[in-house]
Order: C-alpha cells, then sequence, then structure tokens
C-alpha cells in the first residue's frame, strides 16, 4: 500500500469535511453556465459568435469549483445561479483541452445566493465498495474528443445516444466522472486540482505511438534474440522525445523493469505508473533500446498531449485561429479544424492538396516551417482585382524569404526594406503591391469591415 497517497486522500477528504457547510445525498453537483465564443476559421477575422451551455460542476473549496467541459473547448466565464438577478462570474484559473477539466474561482460574495452549494468529498479510492461499481476493468485509453492517455474504463453505449457528461456519485461521494463511453476515477479530479498552478495539465503521454501488430518475421527483425518489447512506430513532435527516439526502435525495458508483454496496456503501465500510482509531467523516464543492432539508453521527460509543434494540428490551441491581412489578402495557418468548415464531405469538397498535407503532416514536422501558411481569399477591392479568384493557396515566401507561420509572415512584412511585397505562392502563382499599395488597400478593407486590426499576432 502506498501510505502517501492513502494519506493525501484522506487529509483531502478531512480538509473538505471540516470546512464543508452542508452534507449532501447528491455529492453537490451543480450547473454552470458558461459562456464561450465560436470562431471561424475561414473568417478568423470575426470576433466570434457568443453563445452557452450548462456545464456540470463541483465545489471543492471556498473558492474553487471543477467543471467538465468538452475536449477542446475553451471557455470565456461562467455564471453562478443565471436564474438570479445578481448573475455573478466565476473565472477559469486552468484549463486542459484534452481532458476538459476546468477550475474556477468562485465569486468572493457566494453567501449572497439564496442557493447554497455545499462542498463535494472525493472518494479517495476507486476500488472502496462506494465506487468500484463504475470502475469493472481499467485500462490506458482516451475520452472521446481526446488524445490524453488516462485509466479509464470502458462503458457501454446505447447506439444513437449522445453523450453525457456528468461527475459520477454514490452515497454522497464524487467517485470520478463520465463522458458516457469512459468512466474516470476522482483520482484524475485530485491530481488536475493539486496540480493547478504548477502544470497546465499533470496528465502526461508517453510521447510516442507504438505498434504491437508485428508478423513474427518483423519480431526477429526488430529484436534482439529471446527478448520481448515494444517496436515504436510514430514519435510526437513537442510531446515525445524526437531525434533521440526513431520509428522502429524496439523497447526493451523502462526505468530498468524489463518489457515483459508485446501489448500497450503494459508498456503504458511501466511509463505512466511509479509502485502502482499514476506520474505526474515532469517525471523522468529511462527507455533501453535496440536500434540497428545495438543496444541504446534513452531518458526524456514526460509532456502532456499538445499540438504546439504539430505542422498541421487538429485544433488551435487556447486562442483563436491565427491570421494576418496584408494587401487585402487574408493569410490563416492550415489546421484540421480549417478543412473540417468544408462540411462533413471536405475530403471531397476542400482543395485536395491540403486534404493531403493534413492525411499526411498533420502530427509531423518540417525542415524549413512551424506551420502551413494559406491565402484563404481575398477581399475584393479594384486595386486587387487581378488576385480576386485566388484562394485556399500555400504561400511559400514573400520578397524570396520562407513563411514559416503566421509570425514568421508578419515579421518578413514589418522588417522588409524593399519597395516592393512579392508573395510567391505554391503552383508557381505570384502577387505584387508595392508597399503603398498594400497599406492604402489594408486602410479601405479596414474600414469597410469594420476590422479592430488586421492580424492577432502579439
Amino acid at each position: 500500500m502506498n501510505f502517501r497517497v492513502l494519506g493525501a486522500g484522506l487529509f483531502f477528504c478531512a480538509l473538505l469535511s471540516a470546512f464543508s457547510p452542508v452534507e449532501s445525498k447528491q455529492g453537490g453537483e451543480f450547473f454552470l453556465l458558461v459562456h464561450f465564443r465560436k470562431y471561424s476559421h475561414h473568417n478568423p477575422f470575426q470576433k466570434g459568435v457568443p453563445f452557452q451551455k450548462r456545464v456540470p460542476a463541483i465545489r471543492l473549496d471556498e473558492r474553487t469549483a471543477l467543471a467538465l467541459l468538452k475536449p477542446g473547448d475553451i471557455p470565456l466565464f461562467a455564471e453562478m445561479h443565471p436564474d438570479e438577478s445578481a448573475g455573478r462570474k466565476a473565472y477559469f484559473e486552468n484549463v486542459d483541452p484534452e481532458t476538459g477539466l476546468g477550475i474556477l474561482t468562485l465569486p468572493n460574495d457566494m453567501s449572497r445566493s439564496k442557493k447554497r452549494i455545499p462542498f463535494s468529498h472525493l472518494e479517495p479510492h476507486r476500488n472502496s465498495k462506494i465506487c468500484s461499481s463504475f470502475f469493472p476493468t481499467i485500462e490506458w485509453a482516451s475520452l472521446e474528443n481526446s488524445r490524453a492517455l488516462l485509466p479509464l474504463s470502458r462503458i457501454s453505449r446505447k447506439e444513437g445516444t449522445e453523450p453525457v457528461r456528468k461527475f459520477l456519485i454514490s452515497h454522497g461521494f464524487v467517485c470520478g466522472f463520465t463522458d458516457g463511453s469512459w468512466n474516470a476515477g476522482a483520482d484524475l479530479l485530485r491530481r488536475f486540482y493539486f496540480n493547478r498552478g504548477t502544470s497546465p495539465s499533470p496528465f502526461p503521454h508517453p510521447g510516442f505511438i507504438a505498434d504491437t501488430s508485428l508478423t513474427p518475421a518483423e519480431e526477429n527483425y526488430y529484436f534482439p534474440k529471446g527478448s520481448v518489447g515494444v517496436v515504436v512506430s510514430e514519435v510526437l513532435p513537442g510531446v515525445g522525445p524526437m531525434h533521440n527516439l526513431f520509428p522502429g526502435d524496439a523497447i526493451l525495458s523502462v526505468n530498468g523493469i524489463p518489457v515483459s508483454s508485446k501489448d500497450k496496456q503494459s508498456l503504458y503501465d511501466l511509463i505512466l505508473r511509479r509502485h502502482g500510482v499514476p506520474v505526474n509531467s515532469g517525471e523522468n523516464v529511462h527507455l533501453s533500446l535496440y536500434r540497428d543492432g545495438r543496444r541504446r539508453e534513452l531518458s526524456y521527460h514526460l509532456r502532456p498531449y499538445d499540438e504546439d509543434s504539430f505542422l498541421i494540428p487538429e485544433r488551435t490551441g487556447k486562442s483563436a485561429p491565427r491570421y494576418l491581412i496584408s494587401g487585402g489578402l487574408l493569410f490563416t495557418e492550415l489546421t484540421q479544424s480549417y478543412l473540417k468548415e468544408f462540411g462533413e464531405k471536405y475530403k471531397s469538397s476542400a482543395e485536395r492538396k491540403l486534404v493531403y498535407l493534413a492525411e499526411s503532416f498533420s502530427r509531423k514536422l518540417h525542415p524549413e516551417k512551424k506551420r502551413i501558411v494559406l491565402l484563404s481569399r481575398t477581399f475584393p477591392d479594384e486595386k486587387n482585382r487581378a488576385y480576386q479568384e485566388f484562394q485556399d493557396l500555400i504561400l511559400e515566401s514573400v520578397n524570396d524569404k520562407i513563411v514559416d507561420s503566421i509570425d514568421g509572415l508578419k515579421e518578413i512584412l514589418t522588417t522588409s526594406k524593399d519597395d516592393f511585397y512579392v508573395f510567391r505562392f505554391a503552383g508557381n502563382k505570384i502577387v505584387v503591391f508595392t508597399k503603398d499599395e498594400a497599406k492604402d488597400l489594408d486602410n479601405r478593407i479596414k474600414s469597410l469591415y469594420s476590422l479592430d486590426t488586421l492580424d492577432n499576432v502579439n
């Protein structure tokens, strides 16, 4: 038994009991009205359409609540008791886009509300009699719309029903939460709560994807005789140890413990647990490898899953889509979300080259580019009439300088000492403006479309 973890769990429950004003048979779950903005990836200059959703939450202490968002959602703020005239606001201190967990700071005047929200008790043991029915079996898996690897329990869902995120409550204790397909234990809520000031997400990813479907001939090729392990099929840039770990590397041991099974679950257990307890982001991992007939050693620090280093990310991260307008040309960065705005059949309706790039390079690095910059479309004006049919073109360079991102594009434009801007696109298409022409165009576009700014690059 790990007495350190047990002691922390008992202390946490004692802390909540000491402050709790009401014993809640329902575990203290309540609903927040959370405000969001929906941004268009094709028109990122727009401010975004505001919308609201009711989101389940629990109160953990005097000033802190924990909410269940949908993975990828980026909230603005929440309203407490929106049906009351006061409409008090709660603000998000931390949000993990992969799990959908969010920590909120509650308003000072909570006691003024007619509805008292009790504190919730997190059950410290997933296998306790109170909570064990929610977790018949545990495996490393990802929640719906997420890539984070977590210890979860699969549940059956009727076909055609929408998944519902809610807290799992039994006998007044919070046992964890569910997304309708997977159950997650209260230990994940506790880890997020205690690490909220030190890490955006405490939940690490191994940093690579393993291949377990090998033929006997492939096993003989990758592994030394008599050895068992797992072969790396992909290393995630920005998450895993790029340039040190490679596809085809055979992992033989983790932190000195031999990999005794070809199953990925066993490998994840060795990487993401210590003495049966899940580790947090930042922990060091030591791998023993077999590559090109030689044994090698590798150490790296675990990080949470994120797409900041991907050439073509799935989402735009924690902010609005990046854009820049120059000469009436609207530039943005290629993401999977950009393509999906073409509709459900985007693979056939979007530009084929962009679809090919998204499928081939979505989780990879590029030797010269951080992102693929697109000319999304051209704002119509007499001075750029010749380019108004230009759309969904990949921008290669400006004044013969390679464009590696929207940030890089802005730097080229602002530091250029040339009298002209020469935009060169894939397919040998070129756009040319003098600096004065581009400036005049931008001023008219900014006024005509009531734009506050021509870019959202800091």
